[in-house]
């Protein structure tokens, strides 16, 4: 004959549930603590409440009131009894229980919570999901084996980001470089940029931002929530890319040349989405400037190690097209003839000596870009600032008419690169010309007269 266990009492008016499992049933009325675990009805529930022969022995030794207590046998340690999960007392409430508030109508937004939904909130009785009589079955409990640890408070920050980066890998990636001789440009924002923003956090808050603005502007009907995160990741990105920058070395110069890459395209996408903003002006295009400058300048120093490093190939230049361009030809005489008047009309002989540096500067960009790539546009907007002195952004901030014209035809190049179908150009060069307009007087005002015809297309040009 098998032996029993010490201290194990067989259970012989269990539950049917804890029969069928051949587990232990604690009989704790009116549901036992495996079946109110589990979520499921039990049968104790609608049994009538007898007594167990443990109980009743137990009973018959209590006892009566004002009566002697009779000494009983100390039960031997081989015969006594172990309690299996002891019921635990009630603790004694000091204070009247709170009435019940109203709950907000969380079912609609949350959903059903099923009979894990716990106390109600202001913490005095149990939700009718956690009652033991209004619990439903669990469909699926080969699961709950499974669930190890707390809750996860928060899924939906990282899910969203999840879609950040799938969409950047799968779309985004290919709109920086709209060039179908350069096939491995793609490859590399693809692949390559986000293999080192696993190293470098600060690029991939960089990618996740670019990632949502183009997808706010994809979707205008969802353009607030994406637009909102990325802002979030863009402002994460900075303030881990100043240290970074303070440090830079042969260890994270890639990343932060690729970080600084996508926080230009960051910084335009944040109004070309913002629609319901007003348009750019000129001071929102100067601080891009001073941007793409800052940054432009301390990274100027490890060129060498970023043309022989893993974004090598953004640095290669190819032989451009014979094609014509028209926009760029046009600016090129334009400043050509701006050049020559600023000399005659400028009085400030500091002021036109840097307005005239500057302008020779972009044309050389222009003509650089003409013979290196078959994409000129976007590569000289992201050229002049770097090459730009620093002088001239104060000039512009004082709305100096002879630097407003300058960057009037640099707003027209601006405008052509928009055409080439860069989605975070958009409405730039149209907003800040048009506020250049408005601020330019005497004979300085045809030079922004001629770029504002260039770019709405309702003046000739010439």
């Amino acid at each position: 004959m098998a032996r029993l266990r010490l201290g194990y009492t067989k259970s012989r008016t269990g539950c049917s549930r804890c029969k069928q499992r051949r587990v232990k049933c604690d009989e704790t009325r009116p549901s036992c603590r495996a079946c109110l675990r589990h979520g499921i009805e039990c049968s104790l529930s609608s049994e009538p409440n007898t007594a167990s022969p443990a109980a009743s022995s137990a009973a018959a030794a209590t006892p009566s009131p004002g009566s002697a207590p009779s000494p009983l046998p100390e039960p031997s340690r081989r015969s006594r009894p172990r309690l299996i999960n002891p019921k635990p007392k009630p603790k004694p409430q000091t204070q009247l229980q709170s009435q019940p508030q109203p709950q907000p109508p969380t079912a609609g937004l949350l959903g059903d919570c099923g009979p894990e939904a716990g106390p109600s909130p202001n913490g005095s009785t149990l939700t009718p999901a956690a009652s033991p009589a209004t619990a439903t079955p669990d469909p699926f409990p080969y699961l709950t084996r499974f669930v190890t640890g707390p809750p996860e408070e928060d899924t939906a920050n990282w899910v969203f980001d999840l879609e950040l980066l799938h969409h950047f890998s799968t779309s985004t990636y290919g709109t920086f470089q709209i060039d179908p001789t350069r096939p491995e440009m793609n490859r590399l924002w693809q692949f390559e940029v986000p293999r080192q923003a696993f190293v470098h956090i600060f690029l991939l808050h960089q990618i996740l931002a670019v990632s949502a603005y183009h997808l706010a502007h994809l979707h205008p009907q969802s353009r607030q929530a994406y637009s909102l995160r990325a802002s979030q990741h863009q402002n994460a990105g900075i303030r881990r890319m100043r240290p970074a920058l303070s440090e830079l070395s042969p260890a994270n110069c890639h990343a932060l040349f690729a970080s600084s890459s996508l926080l230009f395209i960051g910084s335009l996408a944040a109004a070309s989405t913002n629609r319901a903003a007003d348009a750019p002006t000129i001071d929102d295009l100067v601080d891009v400037l001073i941007l793409v400058k800052g940054i432009g300048s301390v990274l100027y120093s490890s060129q060498d190690l970023l043309r022989t490093g893993p974004l090598a190939d953004l640095f290669v230049q190819r032989d451009s097209s014979d094609q014509p361009n028209p926009a760029l030809d046009r600016v090129v005489l334009a400043v050509g003839d701006f050049l020559v008047e600023i000399a005659e009309t400028e009085a400030d002989d500091r002021v036109r000596a840097i307005v005239h540096a500057d302008a020779y500067r972009l044309v050389s960009a222009i003509r650089d870009s003409l013979v290196r790539t078959a994409a000129p546009e976007y590569r000289v907007v992201a050229a002049w600032p770097i090459q730009m002195s620093d002088d001239l952004i104060p000039l512009l901030r004082q709305r100096n008419q002879a630097a407003l014209a300058l960057l009037s035809y640099y707003c027209v190049v601006f405008h052509a690169a928009e055409l080439q179908g860069y989605w975070f150009m958009q409405g730039w060069a149209p907003g800040v010309i048009r506020d250049i307009a408005r601020t330019m007087t005497g004979p300085w005002k045809r030079h922004s007269a001629w770029a504002l015809g260039w770019i709405t297309g309702h003046a000739a040009l010439g």
